[in-house]
């Protein structure tokens, strides 16, 4: 078994989070912009020594294009190449995407990752050809990708975008893609309700813990995210060495009440890092920043039921997915990725069959077509 890949904390930033202007993904506005954020944190060199390999993780969701706000954008991860090389370090660019068993050249292709590794010249890394090795981590068991854990620093790269199931997803969440393929639906499957599924996240976290976050908050994504809601810009970058601390100014700029995304309060509770903003060094000229009217995800509704009466209402407060027949190709990805195998052809389309759901929502999350709608009962729409 393997040990914990881990970076070592530095008091005098560890609760700091930056958040600074970026007007456009123009190349020359992302480089500069990316100057400003990590300047607060002691910029790249304060992470990043010559001769280290260093694995850079962005957000590959699915093959889309990065208008659609679902991946992290290509001239981000390009100037953060370049960032690392002027350390001295080695930078190689790895993922594990949702549809990367299909096809993980098609998803490099529509992200623009190809395109950016040809003019930068850095290395594509496919964890599911790499490999991957069981790593014990108290109950739980995580099959790491082996080029996560060959590496000496991981430099994390999340897009904000909000999440039907854990409602965020950024910097903690963005390090489940450690795990290559299918074992990510294992987890899905072994810890299907909202709670434990973040709990099993942020000791994957604890396990594999990145030296700094740099979130693309510029075009980021609101409503039923993480890859069917909408596009909104922010216009923002942010960065921390502390994840935890990233994701509560990202709640909070978002909209979240403090202590609503789980992740965040249960790895806050574990000791791993600053859950309260109250508590953050916000630096850069966007320290302030909210962004007014951003819709959050339905599957909020579920911590909006006043404790009293959670298992009275419970029954009747539901969020489920529901497959729009008009939208859908037949492409068979959903059946694919679901980990409890309840979505069947009928016809030309797919349905879900409800009472072995258990609405973890990967289908809805990698649906190539956003065919599948998340419907709320109507006690659930009362409390939204």
């Amino acid at each position: 078994m393997e040990q914990a890949i881990q970076s070592t904390p530095r008091p005098s930033v560890r609760k700091t989070v930056s958040v600074v202007r970026c007007a456009a993904y123009d190349p020359a506005e992302i480089r500069d912009a990316l100057r400003r954020v990590l300047e607060p944190l002691g910029g790249m060199e304060a992470f990043v020594r010559s001769g280290q390999r260093v694995l850079l993780k962005p957000n590959l969701l699915s093959a889309k294009d990065p208008k659609r706000a679902i991946t992290t954008h290509p001239n981000l991860v390009e100037a953060v190449v370049e960032e690392v090389r002027r350390c001295g370090a080695t930078p190689v660019v790895g993922d594990s995407p949702g549809g990367a068993i299909r096809g993980i050249k098609r998803v490099w292709a529509n992200t623009g990752m190809e395109e950016m590794a040809r003019r930068a010249g850095v290395e594509l890394v496919n964890f599911e050809a790499s490999g991957s090795r069981a790593v014990k981590f108290g109950s739980y068991t995580f099959y790491v990708a082996k080029p996560v854990l060959e590496a000496d620093v991981i430099i994390n790269l999340p897009k904000l975008k909000t999440h039907s199931l854990t409602l965020l997803t950024c910097a903690v969440k963005n390090m489940f893609g450690v795990m290559p393929g299918f074992r990510k639906g294992e987890q899905h499957k072994l810890y299907p309700k909202p709670e434990e599924f973040a709990r099993m996240l942020v000791h994957l976290y604890k396990l594999v813990t990145p030296s700094l976050s740099i979130v693309d908050a510029a075009l980021a994504m609101e409503g039923n995210g993480p890859s069917s809601g909408t596009p909104k810009w922010l216009g923002l970058l942010m960065a921390g060495e502390d994840a935890i601390a990233v994701d509560a100014a990202a709640a909070r700029l978002i909209g979240f009440p403090e202590g609503f995304v789980d992740t965040t309060r249960i790895a806050a509770e574990m000791g791993l890092g600053e859950g309260r903003v109250e508590e953050l060094h916000l630096a850069g000229d966007a320290a302030d920043a909210r962004a007014e009217g951003f819709l959050l995800p339905s599957n909020r509704v579920h911590k909006l039921v006043p404790r009293p009466l959670v298992k009275l209402v419970a029954p009747f407060v539901w969020v489920k997915p529901v497959i729009d027949p008009s939208k859908c190709i037949g492409c068979g990805f959903c059946a694919e990725s679901c980990p409890v195998k309840t979505i069947h052809k009928d016809g030309s389309v797919y349905r879900i069959v409800d009472k072995h759901c258990i609405k973890c929502l990967c289908c809805h999350e990698l649906c190539p077509e956003s065919s599948i709608e998340i419907k709320l009962s109507w006690l659930a729409k009362f409390f939204a």
